[in-house]
């Protein structure tokens, strides 16, 4: 028997469907994976650069660098990037952001002066402030919302399987190529996620109409930008750091000047007026500093004891992969515990690491367990953080609320790398891995401050402004019902005896007369109107 050509529509339209799913979350999954695989590689490639002749004698403040110009643009240009993601279509920012990103490695592997290196690693920052908030907002907006968080875990989850692979596979890559070779992997993969764009939907695209707010733009990521260079070197340059953070005041400034007054803003303000958002940015921001410094610190920790680096990628792989499992299980959990229960269980066992590390003299097996501790509370903040900032936004802020949040997370990711470059080369603490052992100090005090907000989330749980929409309906039924119960008393009051309606605990057919015992008919007989205050609201007789 033939099917229905309707039915073969509908048929047709659920396995696009399906097919489209499947390709938005091995992009959106792809691009967390390269972005963090890039991350990886430059903190080994740090690493290389310090302990080997490669460096040529390079202070670590200078050679962080190599992180620090990728992270300035990302920090700065995630929230503009992610505004016109959502005007503008996802799609089209993504594939635009992955040409930009794998030209930008390819420059990074082929120039040879260290200060093209630098700019080359600044042009990927750029592709990946578009290519971050572009694919998880058009993950977030075509799938349907009982998909979401489950999508957003796998994102997250992706992310520490890039830490993996790269950690597990760099070593060697250092070892027997040289450290450029570290990048090699993001032209690959960057231009097999750039061919499977074409598989993907357009995307949602906001109905607003109009320029956007290109200067607004532009005083965001000069702001941002001014903020890195002045944390990342503000132990070198001393006192002049002050004027950078006054020039970055008024940057800012002026882009929520722009904000305010512009139809299409670089900076999404209805955003920024959500308490559950301003929450999660919080938490992130202290995600992004815990989690970089402790990238940073613990090949440096290796590399420093003289371990070559096939064995310091075998020290890091666990730590990778308790990350990839937890972050798996977290997303599955966070319907149960909460977004910010797994952020106040992950900054615990974090700073419970760092202690644990701390009391030991060198690599040993409660070493080990912490390195696996450490992954598994970073894999538990991971979708913790994502989810309390995602989803606290209206469906068509997503892209707005990825770069927003991941510019939060790249901006702490700053300040954790310059802390630790600082402690590490000026230590405040003595013995032999001074600067080592106050970098994981920074680490514990971090989570601190990170497990804190979380508990205080938790203990003060208050309704969000933007519930008031469900609320006010709610308030208004019940008052209309207290209304309606008013008037129907008034108005029985009014009736003759015989016709009010009789009390709700007599059953209607177990009434009787009291003088002869006859069964009264439960339904009153319809009589004509008298005078009184309802004549002739009864409607006619019979």
């Amino acid at each position: 028997m033939r099917s229905s050509p309707a039915a073969a529509r509908t048929t047709g339209t659920t396995g696009a469907d399906r097919r489209h799913g499947v390709m938005l979350r091995l992009v959106g999954a792809g691009v967390m994976f390269t972005v963090m695989a890039d991350t990886t590689a430059t903190t080994l490639a740090v690493g290389v650069l310090r302990y080997t002749s490669a460096g040529t004698g390079m202070p670590l403040g200078d050679l962080v660098w190599l992180t620090s110009a990728a992270f300035i643009p990302i920090a700065a240009l995630l929230a503009t990037a992610g505004r016109w993601a959502d005007l503008f279509g996802r799609r089209r920012v993504l594939a635009v952001g992955l040409v930009v990103f794998v030209l930008g490695a390819i420059a990074t592997v082929t120039v040879d002066s260290w200060s093209w290196v630098l700019a080359a690693r600044a042009v990927q920052g750029a592709g990946a402030a578009a290519i971050i908030p572009a694919s998880l907002g058009l993950l977030l907006g075509e799938l349907p919302e009982s998909q979401r968080r489950g999508a957003i875990a796998m994102w997250s989850s992706a992310s520490g399987l890039g830490c993996l692979l790269m950690q597990a596979g760099g070593g060697w890559l250092a070892a027997t190529v040289g450290w450029r070779s570290l990048f090699v992997p993001d032209v690959v993969i960057g231009v097999a996620l750039l061919i499977a764009c074409f598989a993907l939907p357009p995307g949602k695209r906001s109905t607003a109409k109009g320029v956007p707010d290109v200067l607004g733009a532009w005083l965001l990521a000069a702001g941002i930008a001014v903020i890195v260079l002045a944390i990342s070197k503000a132990m070198a340059w001393g006192m002049d750091v002050v004027w950078l953070a006054l020039a970055a005041l008024a940057l800012l400034g002026g882009a929520l000047a722009q904000a305010r007054h512009h139809r299409l803003p670089a900076i999404d303000l209805a955003l920024w007026r959500r308490p559950r958002f301003v929450w999660g940015w919080m938490a992130t921001w202290g995600f992004g500093a815990l989690s970089y410094g402790l990238l940073t610190v613990q090949p440096l920790y290796l590399l420093h004891l003289g371990y070559p680096m096939l064995e310091v990628a075998m020290w890091l792989t666990p730590t990778s992969v308790a990350m990839v499992v937890t972050s798996y299980l977290a997303g599955r959990a966070v319907k149960r515990i909460g977004a910010y229960g797994l952020i106040y269980a992950g900054s615990l066992l974090c700073g419970g690491a760092c202690v644990l590390v701390l009391m030991q003299a060198g690599p040993t097996v409660w070493g080990l367990i912490a390195s696996v501790v450490v992954g598994v509370g970073v894999g538990a903040l991971a979708p913790g953080t994502s989810v309390a900032t995602t989803l606290s936004a209206r469906p068509h802020q997503y892209a707005s609320a990825v770069g927003a949040a991941t510019m939060a997370r790249m901006v702490g990711g700053a300040v954790g790398v310059a802390v630790v470059s600082v402690v590490i080369d000026h230590p405040f603490m003595t013995g032999p891995f001074a600067g080592l052992a106050g970098a994981l100090a920074m680490c514990v005090a971090i989570s601190v401050l990170i497990g804190a907000l979380a508990l205080t989330k938790i203990t003060r749980m208050r309704p969000d402004p933007g519930d008031v929409m469900i609320k006010v309906p709610r308030r208004m039924l019940l008052e209309l019902r207290m209304t309606l119960a008013t008037v129907a008393a008034e108005a029985d009051a009014l009736l003759p005896v015989e016709t009010r309606t009789p009390p709700a605990d007599t059953p209607m057919d177990s009434r009787t007369d009291s003088r002869t015992g006859a069964s009264m008919d439960p339904v009153p007989r319809q009589r004509a109107a008298e005078p009184g205050p309802l004549a002739g609201t009864r409607g006619p007789s019979n």
